[in-house]
């Protein structure tokens, strides 16, 4: 088998299928015939091999190594990766590493070798679409073609009449997950449920110079790994229907991203009786609220008593959130048409913009000495990254107030590197209009700035939405520009290739981690024309080695 002539379009054609008859028989609970198609995935070449290329080609990420020190392979070594992709119920040891927390703090990341990485892939490919056919309606956390903003969407639907809320955190999540539940949840076949249970309970080196110092691991799912987010959406199904069954109709409102929730309702002892029913169905996975970060508030209103904090508003996924009381005339419209006396405002948190300066200043730090080039393309990319996710909430004076802290950084910046006021200006600031940017070669480079990207308005994925549903498969294609800048920017361009890669002509889809532009070559030179294409796709075109 030669990798570079492995026909992809075929193979995943026949895996989504494969997915589509699992979501369908999971739908209907035929779980007879939904075992024999997992079994049949797990088992098939085409399963495997697109597992493999997921990993090991289409891969961008951050280089994290495991104990094999791999992070991608060649086309001869994925040939033979293919061989070992048998779920034997065993895994490698894990090597853990810690992040940084927004709060000073750090986190542990359970890092696996590349083909424990690979087999989880093709766990995920089988168990997903079981699960996506009877995920809670508003769960958005790690699912594909849910985001953040389809959470952010509905509380801001909530927060039309002003509601009392319990803002949940959950202590340590990952690393309590009972695993005798999670196991018994499952519901799937026999070879899986052993794998899992593998990696769940797999070992932990944390000084790689001793490998015979080995932790063993009792409680939690590993956070790094590829299938760890969506145990633990499994591991959290049921939650929202435990809570609303014991409620009328619209009584309370849930929100989970994750092991992230927000509980709603115009009434505090619905608030505070969902609460209950919230660390009875903790209970059963392992888990507790925490008692410190643990809130229950209002969003327009101050609460007197001393169990609650009483401040308006809360910070949810990176944005905050509050009604304020205004006159008649400037309040928003409740669903019949009245006026009302209050508005409601979300915008970025003081935590997410304290984050996002964190690491502007861990990026000019680390680029002190670097070429100014390579420092603007850093800072580009987590602009965007940042303004693209926040652009969905009130946020253009926020924008603006960070280009303006950015501005000062950046002059500080190029006072210290060159040493005077009239270098840094002729280096660094010799663009129109006081940008940070230079001309080198004919060659402009400018940094992008915060205020550049507008507010946007987001629609709400439908609810019970699924890629793995065949008739919703353009549905999904079509949103793919809400949560790309760049689909966005050239909706045009991907609306005339009827949102399929140039290449191949599969359809796009959230699960397609790499999509990128081909600019097009024409007796090897580029011409102004681009196409999308997927990112193993571009990697043909490029190839000059047709063989291994």
């Amino acid at each position: 088998m030669i990798w570079n002539k492995i026909e992809w379009k075929n193979i995943e054609t026949y895996v989504f299928n494969l997915q589509i008859q699992i979501y369908d028989s999971s739908k209907i609970n035929n779980y007879n015939k939904m075992f024999y198609l997992q079994r049949k995935l797990i088992n098939s070449k085409e399963a495997k091999l697109l597992a493999i290329r997921k990993i090991t080609q289409d891969n961008r990420a951050k280089k994290l190594l495991g104990l094999d020190n791999l992070f991608k392979l060649t086309p001869l070594q994925r040939v033979l990766m293919l061989k070992n992709m048998i779920l034997n119920g065993k895994s490698s040891p894990i090597k853990r590493v810690f992040i940084s927390k927004a709060n000073g703090k750090t986190r542990p990341l359970g890092i696996f070798t590349i083909e424990d990485r690979c087999k989880q892939m093709l766990v995920k490919f089988a168990i997903e679409p079981q699960w996506e056919a009877n995920f809670d309606n508003n769960a958005y956390g790690f699912r594909p073609g849910y985001s953040a903003a389809d959470a952010k969407r509905v509380i801001t639907n909530q927060m039309r009449v002003p509601k009392y809320f319990l803002d949940a955190d959950i202590e340590d999540c990952f690393d309590n997950i009972n695993h005798k539940s999670l196991i018994k949840k499952l519901n799937t076949i026999p070879m899986i449920k052993h794998q899992i249970k593998a990696w769940l309970k797999a070992g932990i080196i944390e000084n790689t110079a001793n490998l015979k110092n080995i932790e063993l691991n009792e409680r939690g799912s590993p956070q790094g790994s590829i299938i760890s987010p969506l145990l633990c959406n499994i591991a959290f199904n049921g939650f929202e229907k435990f809570i609303l069954k014991k409620f009328s109709r619209d009584e309370v409102k849930i929100v989970r991203y994750a092991d992230d929730f927000m509980i709603m309702g115009k009434k505090l002892n619905n608030i505070l009786k969902a609460k209950t029913l919230a660390e009875k169905f903790l209970e059963t996975i392992g888990l507790r609220l925490s008692k410190d970060k643990t809130r229950i508030g209002h969003t327009l209103e101050t609460l007197n008593k001393k169990e609650f904090n009483g401040k308006p508003g809360f910070d949810f996924l990176g944005f905050y959130f509050r009604n304020w009381k205004v006159s008649i005339h400037r309040g928003i419209k409740n669903t019949r048409g009245i006026k009302t006396t209050f508005i409601q405002e979300s915008r970025p948190s003081k935590a997410s913009i304290l984050k996002h300066k964190s690491n502007l200043r861990m990026i000019l730090r680390k680029y002190r000495s670097q070429p100014r080039e390579a420092m603007i393309k850093r800072l580009s990319q987590s602009i965007k990254g940042w303004t693209n996710y926040m652009n969905v909430s009130k946020s253009t004076k926020t924008f603006s107030l960070m280009d303006g802290w950015l501005w000062k950084a950046l002059w500080k910046w190029a006072y210290n590197r060159y040493k005077s006021a009239k270098r840094a200006k002729l280096a660094c600031f010799n663009i129109k209009g006081w940008n940070f940017g230079f001309i080198n070669q004919g060659k402009r480079f400018i940094l992008d700035r915060h205020d550049k990207v507008k507010t946007r308005k987001y629609f709400k994925i439908k609810t019970g939405a699924s890629i793995y549903n065949s008739k919703l498969k353009l549905y999904f294609a079509e949103r793919m520009s809400l949560h790309n800048s760049r689909f966005k920017r050239l909706k045009n361009l991907l609306k005339k290739q009827k949102y399929k890669c140039e290449l191949c002509k599969l359809t796009f889809t959230p699960n397609d981690s790499n999509i990128e532009l081909h600019h097009t070559l024409i007796g090897g030179a580029r011409i102004g024309e681009i196409q999308f294409v997927h990112g193993h796709c571009h990697d043909a075109i490029h190839s000059k080695k047709k063989n291994i």
